[in-house]
């Protein structure tokens, strides 16, 4: 599939959900823009580059995923997890195995970045053994 019906895909996706697509590096961010009359607005907004090939495409998807996708209020790994689930579930086609295997390596870097952190007073969660989660990494890294 080309480059340009993915890129206008991840547009028709940001403006069914009300998100504003920023020019930026991955990622997806709520702003809470307050007014003068004591009013708040909630914002939602991705920063991604222009679609060049499905990894980049996974990659919006993902983060689309963090503002309207399910899960997206859990634990770090958990809502990772989901929002990539997000990505696989709404694609408009199924990622190579190269693809795949660079969003595993995505999704390793936080069980990385929380067994680093294991032994702080308040470590980040990991999920059990038998957690979901484990059968998704498996299978992003396959």
């Amino acid at each position: 599939m080309q480059a340009e019906t993915l890129d206008r895909h991840i547009d028709d996706m940001c403006a069914a959900h009300g998100i504003n697509r920023v020019d930026g590096r991955g990622r997806a961010v709520v702003i809470t823009v307050r007014h003068r009359d004591g009013s708040r607005e909630r914002r939602l907004e991705i920063r991604i580059p222009p679609i060049r090939g499905q990894v980049s495409y996974f990659i919006a998807l993902h983060e689309v995923g963090h503002l309207v996708g399910h899960g997206r209020s859990g634990r770090r790994l958990e809502s990772e997890a989901a929002a990539w689930q997000f990505a696989l579930s709404t694609a408009l086609v199924a990622p190579t195995d190269a693809t795949r295997r660079r969003m595993g390596k995505r999704l390793r870097s936080y069980v990385i970045w929380a067994e680093r952190r294991a032994s702080r007073r308040q470590p980040p969660h990991i999920p059990p053994a038998q957690d979901p989660f484990w059968d998704l990494l498996a299978w992003l890294e396959h």
